[in-house]
């Protein structure tokens, strides 16, 4: 067992929780969305872990290159993550548009943002295990194994699987190598993705967290003020796996208020889909911290 990841899992979802609460009782969010799954077995692990082994082999084999010198398994951050949560879905929005039911399927796949999702603020809908290896019962919009990222990191023997559905034309994939795994960043409907810093698992989900799962904030990169500061941090991070310096890190985002975030979407994209008689109908008190919000 390892204790920092142990520590760092439980500290997350604690974190979390009190996140979730604080949009449940901020005055301009109108609805959240909270679907937390049962905790990973050992098995469902290692049988995840397997999948991606022979895939790497497979692409190994393909692309005539070097075949991983031990199995696949997930570092000890993401095995703790998934322990306690096998997927994880968040996602909201304010009194700016009027309330709208997440559609859950049937089979109890994750909810995976659609084009009429596009003006919610925070969205993350994080894979179960087994689909995060295989993909399968997964469908965004695009093959990100067919992109220039996707050839390059199977021809290397990896595999770029995606990880996060938190919007109809952003993503984020996972590129599946031994080591500590780290995040790419897709665009275009999955048809393009870049690595514009470096970024795992454990800054990825932070950065969600203290953004409030902003889609905004994490389409096509991470928000940071001072990037030439950072991104050398993020690298050493990814290098390490030592997050110590990481909640540092985090006061240099942008956006880490939910009035922030709610404006910075408004600005990005929200205008385009705001009904001005939905806006007008709302109580005066929030019509006011609109006008000055988003002013």
């Amino acid at each position: 067992m390892n204790k920092k990841a142990q520590e760092w899992a439980e500290s997350y979802f604690s974190r979390l929780d009190k996140a979730i609460e604080e949009l449940r009782n901020h005055d301009l969010v109108s609805q959240v969305n909270v679907i937390k799954y049962p905790g990973a077995t050992e098995e469902e692990l290692v049988d995840a872990e397997t999948q991606v082994y022979e895939r790497q082999l497979e692409n190994s084999e393909d692309y005539d290159a070097q075949a991983p010198d031990e199995p696949f398994v997930f570092n000890p951050f993401i095995r703790e993550f998934y322990k306690r949560s096998n997927g994880l879905h968040i996602s909201w929005h304010s009194v700016i548009f009027p309330e709208a039911e997440i559609e859950e399927d049937s089979d109890g796949e994750i909810p995976i943002a659609k084009d009429e999702d596009d003006y919610k603020e925070g969205w993350i809908s994080i894979l179960s295990a087994e689909c995060l290896a295989t993909q399968q019962g997964f469908y965004l919009y695009g093959e990100p194994q067919e992109t220039d990222l996707g050839e390059s990191v199977q021809s290397d023997g990896g595999l770029l699987h995606y990880i996060d559905g938190y919007n109809y034309y952003h993503d984020a994939c996972i590129i599946l190598e031994n080591g500590n795994p780290t995040i790419a960043f897709g665009d275009d409907h999955s048809a393009s993705y870049d690595t514009p810093h470096e970024c795992d698992f454990v800054i990825y989900m932070e950065y969600a967290l203290a953004t409030f799962f902003s889609v905004s904030c994490r389409s096509k990169k991470l928000r940071f003020s001072d990037k030439k500061t950072v991104y050398p941090k993020l690298k050493k991070m990814v290098k390490d796996q030592d997050y110590s310096d990481l909640a540092t890190v985090l006061k240099n985002c942008k956006h880490t208020d939910i009035d922030s975030v709610i404006a910075l979407s408004y600005k990005k994209k929200g205008h385009e889909y705001t009904q001005e008689e939905h806006r007008e109908g709302l109580p005066e008190p929030l019509k006011e911290r609109l006008r000055l919000l988003i002013k």
